[in-house]
């Protein structure tokens, strides 16, 4: 499901008078709260930070799943809500399900209509049963493509998986997405930082999924750029690990970390029903997600057919080739990428990602106190 990825795209290209409701709706929900700001010297310093030189963890170690690992690259699922892929799937099936139907009797009465015209004529019952399934077909398709399409496609008739791709010999990253995402991007591995996997771990880790991230000032993207890779943590030191494994491997090639297990982006039915017991830890987290097996059961069936319901398209070729000799290193994604539509609406939201910075504290004069007199007249 591509839920989060698909609305931090809208986000970034927004309407005026989608912004309009955003401004109103978070003006109205921030009522009697303390807007939070960010430590101006503590901003500089993450801005600041190089990530290729700072050692996560002493044990780089990542389940992925991989889809590559070789010389020149390594391939990483992303997606930020993986677990839930399926539900949006079943439901967008019996609703597609119910139209055909529906339509199926149109065709059935079109068809007993060739074979005895006189029954508009008559046979009543016949007419008005034509005309009302005529008019239910046509308004849940007109249904489906107005309201229902934009969920189905975060499932359905979309990218298998979304990728992302660390090339250790051009130093960049590639991030295959849909179109309605924000597409293809080619991104600098030196300017990428980790929004989770610095410092110490804490258990609201737990569960959580390493999040890579870009900022505007490194990109020079009017947009603040963040994509979820690899699986849920189950335990603390999950996600430095993860992200030294990613390190070290571009840093100093496939040779410093452990060899990991390459998946298959065939659509087997078993892999369909990993997600759901990613980050379930404990055996009694194991033990209710089995007791919960008919929903678990539905919710992969769900994920499988979303699976064979989709492709997975090939790399443009010049990512293809990139780190081979005598072929060039891909162009880095850039504003002029996008069509001008696209370039205006995210421009007029650029502001949008501004981190609001706290106001420096004003130097306060010390207070002079006078020595009191020993002795009072």
């Amino acid at each position: 499901m591509y839920f989060i990825e698909w609305e931090s795209w809208e986000y970034a290209i927004a309407s005026a008078e989608r912004r309009k409701e955003d401004d109103e709706l978070k003006k109205k929900s921030s009522i009697g709260k303390k807007e939070y700001r960010i430590d101006p010297e503590k901003y500089q310093q993450e801005l600041a930070q190089d990530h290729t030189q700072y050692q996560f963890s002493a044990t780089p170690y990542s389940e992925g799943p991989f889809y590559a690992f070789n010389e020149r690259y390594l391939e990483i699922r992303g997606g930020f809500l993986e677990e839930r892929r399926g539900l949006i799937t079943l439901i967008s099936l019996f609703y597609i399900s119910l139209t055909v139907i529906f339509i199926g009797f149109v065709f059935a009465f079109i068809l007993e209509f060739i074979q005895d015209p006189e029954l508009l004529f008559y046979n009543g019952g016949f007419v008005f049963a034509f005309i009302g399934f005529i008019g239910m077909s046509s308004g849940l398709v007109y249904y489906f493509f107005k309201k229902i399409w934009k969920f189905t496609r975060l499932e359905l008739f979309t990218l298998r998986h979304i990728r992302v791709r660390f090339n250790r010999i051009t130093r960049q990253v590639y991030i295959q997405r849909p179109s309605y995402c924000g597409g293809l991007l080619v991104l600098e591995w030196q300017q990428m930082q980790w929004l989770a996997a610095y410092g110490k771990q804490d258990t609201n880790t737990i569960g959580l999924r390493n999040i890579i991230s870009w900022f505007p000032e490194h990109t020079g993207l009017p947009y603040f750029y963040f994509q979820a890779i690899g699986k849920r943590s189950e335990k603390l030191g999950d996600l430095p690990n993860e992200a030294e494994f990613i390190r070290r491997y571009m840093e100093y090639g496939p040779d410093s970390v452990p060899e990991p297990k390459v998946s298959s982006l065939f659509p087997w039915p078993l892999p369909c029903f990993y997600p759901m017991f990613e980050a379930t830890g404990k055996n009694w987290g194991k033990w209710m997600t089995i007791l919960a097996f008919p929903a678990v059961a539905s919710i992969g069936v769900g994920y499988w057919l979303s699976q064979l319901l989709c492709w997975q398209p090939r790399w443009p070729q010049d990512i293809e080739d990139a780190g081979l000799a005598d072929k060039p290193r891909p162009k880095t994604t850039t504003l002029d990428d996008y069509s001008p539509e696209i370039q205006e609406r995210l421009l007029a939201n650029a502001d949008r990602w501004e981190i609001k910075l706290a106001d420096k504290p004003k130097a306060r004069k010390k207070r002079v106190v006078k020595d009191k007199p020993d002795t009072i007249d």
